[in-house]
C-alpha cells in the first residue's frame, strides 16, 4: 500500500510572491522548464512589437524631419534630441527612488532595462503597458505586484502633480491664455494631492486586494523618499523645458522668455497628455497643449512645427535609451533572488 505524500492541510502549499496559495503539489523540473520558456519567448516578442511600433512611429515622421532640420538648424535639433534624452532618463531616477520608498531595491543597469524598455509600450493603444511590464518584472526583484503596481501609481501621480505646478508658476507670466484653455486639467490637481499622502494610495488599493483575496501592501512612503523623487521629476522637466527651448529659439525673437515658455508648455502637455489615458503617449493631445502654448508667441506654423518635432525627438530618445539599457545588461542577465521552488 502506497503512502499517501500530499499534505493534510494548506499549511504546508507553496507561496508565491503575491502571496497567493500554490499548487498542493510542487511542479516537475520539466514543466517549469516549459513555463520559464514560454514566459521568456512571450516576453521576447512582446517587446519586439513595443520595439516595432515604437519604430514605426518614428519612421512615419521621417519628413517632418527633414523639414525640421531645414528650419531649425543641426545644432540646435542635436542638443534639444540631447536634452530630450537628459529628461527622459531622469524620470528613471525618480521611478527608482519610489520603488526605493516602499522597500524594492532595484539595480541601477538592470533597472534601466527594466523601465525604459517597458516606456515604449506607452506607443500602444491604452496607457497601461508600461505599467503591466514593470509588475512582472518586479517580480524577479522579490517585489509583488501589488508594490510595483502602487510604485508606479505614485510615481505618475507625483509627475502630473509636480508638472501643473510648474505650468501654474510659469504660463500666467510667458502665456497667460494657457491655463484659460486647460484649466479642466487642474480639477485632476487635488485628486492627485490627495493620492501623494503616504496612507491614501495603499489603503485603496489594499481595499480592492482584499476584495480578490490578495496579500496587502504594507509599506508606506515616507516623505524624504517623496521629496527626493519629487527632485528628479523638476529636473526632468527642466530638461525637457531646455529641449523645447532649443526648438523654439531659432524660430523666435530670442527674447529672454523664451524658456519659461517652453517649460511651462512641455510641463502643461505632459501632464494633459498622460491624463489623456486612451491615447497612445498622449499623441495629438499632447502637441495640441504645446501649440496653443507657443502660438502666442511665434506663431500657429511655427509651433506647429515644433510640438511635432519635439515628438520625433522624444520618440527618439525613448529608443535611444531602450537600446542603450539593453546594450548595457545583455551579457549580464539580471539575477533571481526569489528563493527555489521547493
Amino acid at each position: 500500500m502506497r503512502p499517501n505524500l500530499r499534505p493534510r492541510n494548506s499549511a504546508h502549499r507553496s507561496q508565491t510572491p503575491d502571496g497567493d496559495a500554490g499548487h498542493e503539489q510542487a511542479e516537475t523540473p520539466a514543466a517549469r522548464s516549459r513555463s520559464s520558456q514560454l514566459r521568456r519567448w512571450g516576453g521576447a516578442a512582446f517587446v519586439l512589437v513595443v520595439f516595432a511600433v515604437a519604430g514605426w512611429t518614428l519612421w512615419t515622421q521621417r519628413d517632418q524631419m527633414v523639414e525640421s532640420l531645414a528650419q531649425i538648424g543641426p545644432w540646435p535639433f542635436l542638443a534639444s534630441l540631447a536634452f530630450a534624452s537628459l529628461g527622459t532618463a531622469l524620470t528613471f531616477l525618480e521611478w527608482r527612488e519610489v520603488l526605493r520608498g516602499f522597500g524594492v531595491t532595484m539595480p541601477l543597469a538592470a533597472g534601466s532595462r527594466v523601465f525604459f524598455v517597458s516606456q515604449l509600450g506607452k506607443y500602444l493603444p491604452g496607457s497601461v503597458w508600461p505599467i503591466l511590464m514593470q509588475m512582472e518584472a518586479g517580480r524577479r526583484y522579490g517585489a509583488t505586484r501589488a508594490t510595483m503596481l502602487t510604485s508606479n501609481v505614485f510615481t505618475i501621480a507625483l509627475s502630473c502633480t509636480v508638472g501643473m505646478l510648474l505650468a501654474c508658476a510659469v504660463l500666467p507670466f510667458s502665456a497667460p491664455g494657457a491655463i484659460a484653455h486647460y484649466w479642466w486639467a487642474l480639477l485632476a490637481l487635488p485628486f492627485l494631492l490627495v493620492l501623494l499622502h503616504p496612507q491614501t494610495l495603499p489603503r485603496i488599493l489594499n481595499f480592492a486586494l482584499a476584495r480578490l483575496g490578495r496579500a496587502p501592501v504594507t509599506e508606506r512612503l515616507s516623505t524624504r523618499a517623496s521629496l527626493r523623487a519629487a527632485g528628479w521629476v523638476v529636473l526632468s522637466f527642466v530638461f525637457l523645458g531646455a529641449h523645447l527651448f532649443f526648438l523654439v529659439w531659432p524660430l523666435s525673437d530670442q527674447h529672454p522668455s523664451t524658456f519659461p515658455l517652453a517649460l511651462g508648455a512641455i510641463s502643461l502637455a505632459v501632464c494633459v497628455g498622460v491624463l489623456a489615458i486612451p491615447v497612445p503617449a498622449g499623441v495629438g493631445v499632447r502637441d495640441a497643449v504645446i501649440v496653443l502654448v507657443l502660438a502666442t508667441s511665434i506663431g500657429t506654423a511655427p509651433a506647429v512645427l515644433v510640438a511635432v518635432t519635439s515628438r520625433v525627438l522624444v520618440t527618439a530618445a525613448d529608443l535611444i535609451l531602450a537600446l542603450a539599457a539593453i546594450a548595457l545588461t545583455h551579457r549580464r542577465p539580471p539575477p533571481d533572488p526569489r528563493p527555489p521552488h521547493p
